[in-house]
């Protein structure tokens, strides 16, 4: 499946040198929207970093992962070595830049992001249905 793929220090180096969103926009091979473009640029440099100062700067992050026979696609896959038993490891991430959420009506699925009135997917939900 396509993901845009490198280290989490390899990532650090396309953001610090402005060419991040250039670099997964040419590998997932379509046009992107400038938020989407935007998100990237926010949020997978400080995922990577929180990865580099956890000393893990050689985890590999899959971006944008295109989920098979779906048009749905990860946002991020780290991809390692559990550091215990040596077995490859893979982490599902979904990034999100909320500020404020809170469940809706109850729902253990479906939250209430501040500033909108549609409920949408729990993201720990949006992760599990990837899985």
């Amino acid at each position: 499946m396509s993901a845009f793929r490198t280290s989490a220090d390899g990532l650090l180096r396309y953001a610090a040198g402005g060419a991040l969103a250039d670099r997964i926009a040419e590998h997932i091979g379509h046009n992107v929207s400038i938020s989407e473009r935007r998100s990237w640029e926010r949020s997978l440099p400080v995922l990577a970093q929180d990865l580099a100062d956890a000393g893990l700067g050689q985890v590999e992050m899959l971006v944008e992962y295109q989920l098979p026979l779906t048009s749905k696609r990860i946002d991020v896959v780290l991809a390692g070595t559990h550091p215990r038993t040596a077995e490859d490891s893979y982490v599902v991430v979904e990034l999100k830049q909320w500020s404020r959420v809170e469940s809706y009506e109850g729902s253990e699925s479906l939250v209430l992001v501040e500033h909108t009135f549609t409920p949408r997917l729990h993201p720990g939900v949006q992760v599990e249905d990837y899985c």
